[in-house]
């Protein structure tokens, strides 16, 4: 873990340099796919207790089709793919995978990179109401990782016998945020419980269901504020000149600044 040391910049600089350059960082912040390499260093993030990419390539071992939900700029399915392919060496089995992406900046960035693994990307956000681009009983496992997802198309598009298996970002954590900078969570109904009965009611079998709390632990207040803008729904409508008290006080405690993460697990099979 890297040592969160405290900046003698901000005491240099007068109050209104300082939040200049705060506002500065959260209207330049930019992101391409989903990467966070920006904040390397700057923000340390507990894993729960579960492999969700590991689950993953198992439950590839078994199958012949594979839908990637929200898969970012490609990232992390490349890696999939690449240890997929080095744990079957040789000719690995024959495996077709599609993927949907539903921030249209990503979907350009998305299809450019998975194009060479021979993966086509599909421009799909399950809010607009949409149905996924796929006959039904399409896929032996439909993945999703921090992705909104219309549980009756995700059940349509199993085949029976497939495997659903999601990572969720809990819609209630990070309420040190909310108490630091007002607001209500933008989805505070996606939580494990009320999400395994959708999955049940869709007749999926409830194979894992798991909860997880940890902390993520930011190095100063800069590093927050470059976070708030590569994800605004954790405060919608977050701007740094509505929030400079809170943002003052945090930046003078001068310690590691920590906000709870939540995550659970569902693997639900289509029978």
């Amino acid at each position: 873990m890297p040592e969160f040391a405290d900046s003698s910049r901000a005491r240099a600089e007068s109050p209104a340099e300082r939040h200049s350059r705060w506002t500065w960082i959260h209207e330049t912040a930019a992101m391409t796919g989903w990467n966070f390499t920006a904040l390397e260093g700057r923000l340390v993030a507990d894993d729960p207790p579960w492999d969700f990419d590991t689950m993953c390539l198992e439950a590839w071992d078994d199958a012949s089709t594979v839908l990637d939900m929200g898969t970012g700029g490609g990232e992390r399915l490349i890696a999939l793919v690449k240890r997929f392919r080095g744990r079957h060496p040789g000719t690995a089995p024959d495996l077709s995978i599609v993927a949907t992406e539903g921030w249209a900046p990503n979907v350009p960035v998305a299809a450019a990179a998975l194009e060479p693994f021979g993966i086509e990307v599909s421009d799909y956000d399950s809010g607009d109401g949409e149905p996924l681009p796929w006959p039904d009983a399409s896929f032996d496992v439909v993945m999703n990782r921090h992705e909104s997802y219309d549980i009756a198309e995700v059940a349509r598009v199993l085949s029976p016998g497939g495997l659903f298996l999601t990572q969720q970002v809990d819609g209630t954590e990070a309420i040190e945020f909310r108490n630091w900078f007002g607001g209500e969570p933008e989805h505070p109904e996606i939580q494990l419980e009320p999400c395994v009965d959708a999955v049940e009611e869709q007749g999926l079998r409830v194979e894992a269901a798991r909860r997880w709390q940890g902390t993520m632990r930011f190095t100063d207040v800069e590093a927050v504020i470059e976070y708030l803008a590569y994800v605004p729904w954790d405060v919608p409508d977050f701007v740094v000149g509505d929030h400079l008290g809170g943002l003052e006080r945090l930046a003078a405690e001068r310690r590691p600044i920590e906000v709870t993460q939540k995550r659970f697990l569902i693997a639900a099979i289509k029978e």
